[in-house]
């Protein structure tokens, strides 16, 4: 009984803005280690190569919704949102608060804050994927190609039934951003949306963990690279770790917007280093393909 109580209808205590202003720094230093990351894959390999690769570009690409949804973050933290106990907020705190969960709202639907760490993700996870077919180019199979077509689609798939757990959640519609009366725990607390996208995020980094596993072991590369292969390729655990431990401290504070928000910032700079991880080992090992002057 007690965890069902975690789900449903009590709403975390009120904050003030003051006690989520660690929350915001570090939403910002994740975002910025994030970035620092992919521009040393990206100048890195451009260096050596002197030449741009697909998923580099589709890893450029990811620093836009990473910086949109760091900033709107950002105004949340300062305005709150209508999942927190009401007694005692003024007019102004609570159209400050109705605003917030619109921003929240808009965050999920317009490709923003929730919706865009998982753009940047999916689109992470799709950059590592295409980076393993010219690891293992001897032994890529039409079987392999057919492989990676069903998982490109399933990271779509996934995405789309995150927007849709989104946006079904709550009814009527402009319950999202009400905040007196209380609007209900499934209209504030958006707990389809968090397991959704748990649960699917979870499932992807499986996929991506065992989807090259085949290709490694026939490849023809020394057993040690193998296994330092094998080993970088398994990172995603990390990220698989910490999906589960944000879905128990979410629901154990009931939906509180702020370790919502200081997770995600985690997870973001995480799974960055994780999709990354390949590239940047094959640089800092003076690896891979470069042109002839670096050889």
């Amino acid at each position: 009984m007690e965890l069902l109580r975690r789900f449903t209808n009590e709403p975390p205590d009120l904050r003030e803005f003051r006690q989520d202003k660690p929350t915001l720094l570090v939403s910002w230093w994740c975002a910025g280690y994030a970035i620092t990351i992919i521009a040393f894959r990206v100048c890195g390999r451009y260096v050596r190569t002197e030449k741009t690769y697909p998923e580099d570009t589709i890893m450029l690409f990811a620093i836009i919704p990473l910086l949109i949804r760091t900033a709107l973050a950002h105004v949340v933290l300062i305005y709150g949102t209508n999942n927190t106990k009401i007694d005692g907020l003024t007019d102004l705190e609570i159209r400050h608060r109705e605003l917030g969960s619109q921003l929240v709202l808009a965050t999920r639907i317009m490709y923003t804050t929730w919706q865009l760490i998982k753009i940047s993700l999916w689109v992470m996870k799709y950059s590592v994927s295409m980076y393993l077919r010219s690891l293992t180019e001897s032994v890529w199979q039409r079987s392999h190609q057919t492989m990676l077509r069903y998982l490109h689609a399933f990271l779509v798939l996934t995405y789309l039934a995150t927007v849709i757990s989104t946006l079904a959640e709550c009814r009527p519609f402009n319950h999202y951003w009400q905040v007196v009366p209380d609007p209900g725990a499934q209209c504030r607390q958006a707990y389809a949306q968090l397991f959704t996208m748990g649960s699917m995020n979870i499932i992807t980094n499986i996929a991506l963990i065992l989807f090259p596993i085949p290709m490694i072991l026939k490849s023809r590369l020394p057993q040690k690279t193998k296994f330092q292969t094998l080993l970088r390729l398994s990172f995603p655990l990390l990220c698989i770790s910490l999906t589960a431990y944000q879905l128990y401290s979410i629901v154990s504070r009931h939906g509180a917007q702020q370790r919502r928000s200081l997770l995600a910032s985690f997870d973001l700079l995480v799974s960055t280093f994780t999709s990354n991880a390949v590239v940047l080992g094959s640089l800092l090992r003076d690896r891979g393909y470069k042109k002839e002057k670096y050889k």
